[in-house]
């Protein structure tokens, strides 16, 4: 009988200027509430022997579903007024990957991503032409006013006044949360995703980092997942989560090595801001950002563990 490798996942609900003082107790609790629904969600699929790809599709869609979080249906607004929506997600058995950008209409992007895991003459896609492949496939659409909330409407207007033509990825008032999940599977195949809204006030068209292979997401199994959320133009340019993975396998780094070297060192030293969440090839977790606070969670079956955390100081929420 093949021995099953102990399942675990880890989500992230985006890094940035996350304060005590600025998040109220009711707040809190219920982004609290809705990464222990993501963590949930992606562990129903794994406890089942589902794979690694549908357990993190699973724990994204739970958060591009949240009003909470910068994508999906809490998006943020470009500065055209319009939600453009990434998403990518990859295989790290087989090193497919599929990702899509500046999309208006695709309820969940994350779900479409992984369409185009099976698409052998596309990896990314972006624009109306996305929209339409997404409809051609069976995808649940949606008009741009679906992802339309009261709170990012008023980050638009705060961001508009301190800069009409800045994007922002937190003001004091303007978090963010682009989602994230990684996942090893009983089978010990490792998958990644990523998803979001972008950048408040962003020019139409901007592509940042979650859509982008390497930079957002990566997964291997010989070494292993990354997603990745901050100031996407810094993300692409260190090539944040391949650059995880090459140097465990280059470097003969351990994880928590390399996301601590990647976040703090590389991507500090660009002038990045935001972080990373991470499982190894041995379902071991790390987490590693430079900003305030990140959401993030995971659960463990081989320690037997489900929590959830918000700042550095390890104030973490037992489930």
């Amino acid at each position: 009988m093949t021995k099953q490798t102990p399942y675990a996942l880890c989500i992230h609900g985006g890094a940035g200027v996350i304060t005590e003082e600025n998040l109220s107790e009711s707040e809190k609790k219920l982004i609290i509430n809705d990464l222990k629904n993501s963590i949930d969600k992606g562990e129903a699929v794994l406890a089942k022997g589902g794979t690694a790809i549908e357990a993190v599709c699973a724990a994204v869609v739970a958060l591009e579903n949240s009003i909470h979080f910068n994508a999906g249906k809490g998006a943020v607004y470009s500065r055209s007024g319009k939600h453009l929506l990434e998403a990518s997600i990859m295989n790290g058995e087989t090193l497919e990957a599929g990702a899509v950008a500046n999309s208006q209409k695709i309820k969940n992007p994350v779900l479409f991503a992984k369409t185009l895991l099976f698409n052998k003459d596309i990896v990314m896609i972006s624009g109306e032409a996305a929209d339409q492949l997404a409809r051609e496939t069976g995808h649940e659409m949606v008009e741009n006013n679906y992802f339309d909330t009261i709170f990012r409407k008023e980050q638009l207007e705060e961001a508009k006044k301190i800069s009409e033509t800045s994007t922002f990825l937190d003001h004091t008032n303007l978090k963010m949360g682009t989602v994230g999940a990684v996942a090893i599977d009983q089978y010990g195949n490792i998958a990644a995703a990523t998803s979001t809204g972008g950048m408040t006030n962003k020019l139409d068209g901007r592509i940042g980092d979650s859509a982008i292979i390497g930079s957002g997401t990566y997964a291997k199994n010989q070494t292993c997942g990354v997603s990745c959320t901050g100031v996407g133009e810094f993300f692409i340019r260190g090539t944040v989560a391949s650059r995880i993975s090459n140097m465990m396998e280059f470097g003969n780094m351990t994880l928590n090595e390399a996301t601590t070297i990647t976040i703090k060192e590389h991507l500090t030293g660009l002038g990045g801001d935001g972080g990373v969440i991470a499982i190894d090839k041995n379902g071991g977790i790390s987490f590693s950002y430079n900003s305030e606070g990140m959401y993030r969670g995971y659960v463990s079956q081989k320690n037997k563990e489900k929590k959830v955390f918000i700042w550095d100081k390890e104030e973490e929420f037992n489930l």
